[in-house]
């Protein structure tokens, strides 16, 4: 890996579906989102650059304006989402929002027309950002580049149309475009081992199935979902697939209420299901129920997301995101193409806008905290001498909720099988009756659980005294040099993340991941989202104020293990768990039922 990014090759990785019997890493070259000019390196390992690209050949792009009063926002987020607030829940609509963050209506309106007198066409403003389609020939000539066809490598079908080299931003609207995407970069294919059946029959403590999730979470069956409640299930890149027979053996075997799929968007393959849309499908439709499931491909990365979800209407109420890479290299491994003094630090801020903005409008998201434990994807080898410990983006986000993993001890006394009447999988499988649950740890697990502090973005308020009692605990720290502890600290919950069942290509395969995680998690929200919307009441919107002003009996405090090793090493640095939040399983596992009782006396 790190030869690889000497080379400038990019990877993000779903955080984290992994395949027992060998680690099934999502990698996938992350799409620009460029400053003042795009990078100049090119993933040669998967494509070639042919011959100069037709004239008449489209391109779509997208153009960031710079946007203002981000603090004012901020404050405004953090006063709807606190449950102490007399304006908690009070959400904006989307004009509500870009009246305050967006540029002045004539900066946009000037843009627009430029981009039409340079034969731009299908022109469309967003007022802080303008999306727009044009000839190569216009583009080549606005944005200074040679625009050439790139054929894949192994996929000698596929091509693609991008710049040769850096793009130019007009010099008159360098101070109004903030960054571009569309113009430079080349997207990686996901790479992944074929999936392998395995020997599940041994698994101790068992196999993860809903009801083990149910049993452990205290989640009702049969729950009176809200006709509005939703759950979106976000992939990457060319993770792109699910199987809907699939689906329907996975609610027959595990005996669940079949799950209610009713938005596609974005690319579907479903003749070629992948494992990470596979898993998120089914257990974030699993836990959510009867609730709407939306799922939605994207071919870029977060810029492009977060602006595609904020434009939507109606949109998801709770989105989870099992995807990350670390914050630092948001910029250097190309995931933003960011080039010319923009930064890693600058894209990630521009994103962090986005979400905030997203909720703004009362709209959960959820990210996974990463699997490679506190080295991260910065060091999977656990040999970066100078930056030992690594953080994740979007889940050190601090407009997220980052949701780490767990797994079951072994059971110390028999259990009676999960449910009252046996699942059919269970009669063919050992299922998991544990109530017991650790830090999830390699090599107990395949994965280690994501934690530590960010990069870039300060403890928020909401945080602060969380963080501050893990820092003052006694509790043995890495070397201060190696995370700043003045930052936002993550993971702020987990859930179980080893020992999944999946049904994939009409097998049972077993996973881990942070993967797993987050869209448990999800579900639960959506649930809690089910009593809101019954009874008149707005989504909960941004999660994170409520999580920690949430009487302690609403999670399951996780006091052992520790985060040091990635999915193939063990660190001699990285976090201990203790009592109270720590940057491994953040304040702990939910207890829906005292959770539910706890939103209940909610305004």
């Amino acid at each position: 890996m790190a030869s690889l990014l000497a080379f400038c090759q990019v990877f993000i990785v779903d955080q984290g579906l992994m395949i027992q019997l060998f680690v099934l890493v999502a990698v996938a070259m992350c799409l620009a989102l460029p400053s003042l000019s795009a990078p100049t390196y090119r993933d040669y390992s998967y494509w070639t650059r042919s011959t100069r690209a037709s004239k008449h050949a489209v391109i779509d792009f997208q153009v960031a304006l710079t946007q203002r009063n981000i603090d004012v926002a901020d404050q405004l987020l953090i006063d709807i989402s606190t449950p102490s607030s007399p304006n908690y829940g009070n959400h904006m609509s989307i004009d509500e929002i870009l009246d305050l963050v967006a540029p002045p209506a004539p900066v946009s309106e000037e843009i627009v027309n430029f981009l039409e007198m340079n034969g731009c066409y299908n022109v469309e403003n967003h007022r802080d950002m303008i999306k727009a389609s044009a000839r190569v020939e216009d583009v080549e000539a606005l944005f200074e580049v040679e625009m050439y066809t790139y054929k894949h490598i192994t996929n000698k079908k596929m091509t693609i149309v991008r710049s040769g080299e850096s793009y130019k931003i007009p010099s008159q609207y360098a101070d109004q475009i903030q960054m571009v995407a569309g113009i430079s970069e080349l997207p990686h294919q996901t790479t992944r081992p074929a999936p392998k059946k395995v020997d599940i029959s041994k698994s101790d403590p068992g196999l993860v199935i809903p009801q083990t999730l149910y049993n452990l979470y205290n989640i009702p069956t049969g729950y009176q979902n809200n006709a509005n409640t939703s759950l979106c299930l976000a992939e990457f890149q060319d993770d792109q697939s699910f199987n809907k027979k699939d689906l329907a053996s996975f609610a027959k075997e595990t005996a669940i209420t079949p799950i209610n799929v009713t938005n596609i968007v974005g690319p579907y393959s479903p003749s070629s299901p992948d494992g990470e849309s596979t898993l998120d499908v089914q257990y974030g439709g699993a836990v959510a129920q009867t609730a709407n499931i939306w799922f939605w491909t994207v071919q870029g990365w977060m810029y492009e997301f977060s602006t595609a979800l904020f434009a939507t209407t109606p949109a998801p109420w709770v989105v989870s995101m099992s995807w990350g890479w670390p914050e630092n290299l948001q910029c250097q491994s190309g995931v933003a193409s960011c080039t010319n003094g923009e930064t890693s630090e600058q894209y990630v801020q521009r994103v962090n806008t986005e979400f905030l903005k997203i909720g703004l409008r009362g709209i959960s998201l959820l990210a996974a905290s990463g699997d490679q434990g506190a080295p991260g994807d910065g060091s999977p080898g656990c040999n970066n001498k100078k930056k030992p410990l690594s953080t994740i983006f979007p889940g050190a986000s601090p407009y997220v909720t980052s949701v780490g993993a767990t797994m079951l001890n072994a059971p110390t006394t028999a259990a009676t099988p999960v449910g009252a009447a046996q699942p059919p999988i269970c009669s063919k499988q050992k299922c998991a009756t544990s109530t017991s649950e650790t830090t999830c740890t390699y090599p107990d697990a395949l994965i280690t659980t994501g934690g530590g502090f960010s990069d870039y973005s300060p403890v928020p308020s909401w945080q602060a005294s969380a963080v501050n009692a893990y820092l003052k605990s006694g509790v043995a720290l890495p070397p201060s040099q190696y995370f700043n502890s003045s930052n936002r600290g993550f993971p702020d919950v987990s859930a179980l993340g080893h020992n999944y069942a999946i049904f994939l290509s009409g097998g049972i395969e077993q996973v881990d991941g942070t993967s797993c995680s987050s869209p448990v998690f999800g579900g639960m929200i959506a649930l809690l989202n089910s009593y809101r919307l019954n009874n008149k009441k707005p989504t909960l919107g941004f999660l994170n104020p409520l999580i920690y002003s949430a009487p302690s009996n609403c999670w399951n405090d996780i006091t052992t293990g520790n985060n040091k090793c990635t999915e193939s090493c063990c660190s001699k640095y990285g976090y201990l768990a203790t009592a109270g939040w720590d940057p491994l399983t953040g304040r702990g596992t939910p207890n829906f039922a005292n959770l539910l009782t706890y939103v209940k006396t909610l305004n």
